[in-house]
């Protein structure tokens, strides 16, 4: 190699640096672009919460059972969770708390538990709660209630308890029809749940049905059984409220000037 190469080799490259630095320029350009998208309100994903919202309120929850985890049809996928999703997780988490606890009591076949698009019911047998004709809880009772308002306590929803009689006429002066039975034994169990278990009053109401909405046949003590009940119905809000949940901001309200303007 001759002198004059070996000195070229030599000389040092000093514009090396405008490779770092196009390197650098590069990522912060990124990282800006990256901000500006995460700050630019999205107009689509607004509309698609709007579509997944209405679409949780069709009917796509199929029923589960203890000892199988529950199915479910649909769900919206996506970072916003739809009204199907909610309802879906919290029924998983409400079938294995509540079967845990059955299998301890030994109440399996005594709970069970159901759910629409409006609601999730934990269904409680009357012979777990209550001698018959009574609405005083029986000995025992109160362990099931308890287990059962252990996992109340972690849901905000609103609650309605439920009293349902078989179509057997009731033998009780204390109760002329079962109207007072079923109302009295709702009763009974939402006092249990305010008073013993800390459940928050203005979370709960009652209502009495007698044999007016059976889950079986009447004409078997086999469904004449699963009739009588107590139903503990964990409500799922509305539309309205569920949207001021996902977007955290309450509907806006038209001011008399904008209602003048329709």
């Amino acid at each position: 190699m001759s002198r004059k190469a070996q000195e070229e080799a030599k000389k040092e490259n000093h514009e090396r640096w405008i490779v770092s630095y196009a390197d650098m320029i590069t990522l912060l350009l990124a990282a800006f672009v990256v901000l500006y998208a995460m700050s630019n309100p999205d107009v689509t994903k607004l509309e698609r919460v709007r579509e997944s919202i209405e679409e949780a309120f069709s009917p796509n929850v199929l029923r589960g059972s203890f000892g199988a985890s529950p199915i479910f049809e649909g769900g919206a996928g996506g970072v916003v969770p739809t009204l199907a999703e909610l309802r879906s997780r919290d029924l998983v988490k409400l079938t294995d708390q509540l079967g845990e606890a059955a299998r301890r009591l030994g109440a399996v076949s005594g709970i069970q538990i159901r759910s629409d698009e409006e609601s999730i019911t934990v269904s409680l047998a009357d012979n777990l709660l209550f001698d018959s004709g009574s609405a005083e809880l029986r000995p025992g009772s109160q362990q099931v209630l308890s287990a059962v308002a252990a996992v109340l306590r972690e849901l905000p929803n609103q609650l309605r308890i439920e009293g349902h009689t078989d179509n057997v006429p009731v033998n009780n002066p204390e109760y002329p029809t079962n109207w007072e039975l079923s109302a009295a034994r709702a009763t009974a169990v939402a006092r249990y749940l305010i008073e013993r278990e800390g459940i928050p009053p203005e979370r709960v109401s009652i209502a009495g049905f007698a044999d007016t909405r059976p889950i079986a046949d009447n004409s078997t003590p086999e469904g004449r059984a699963l009739n009588r009940r107590a139903d503990i119905v964990i409500l799922y809000p509305s539309e309205e409220d569920l949207r001021q949940t996902l977007t955290g901001r309450p509907t806006p309200t038209p001011t008399p000037m904008q209602e003048g303007h329709r």
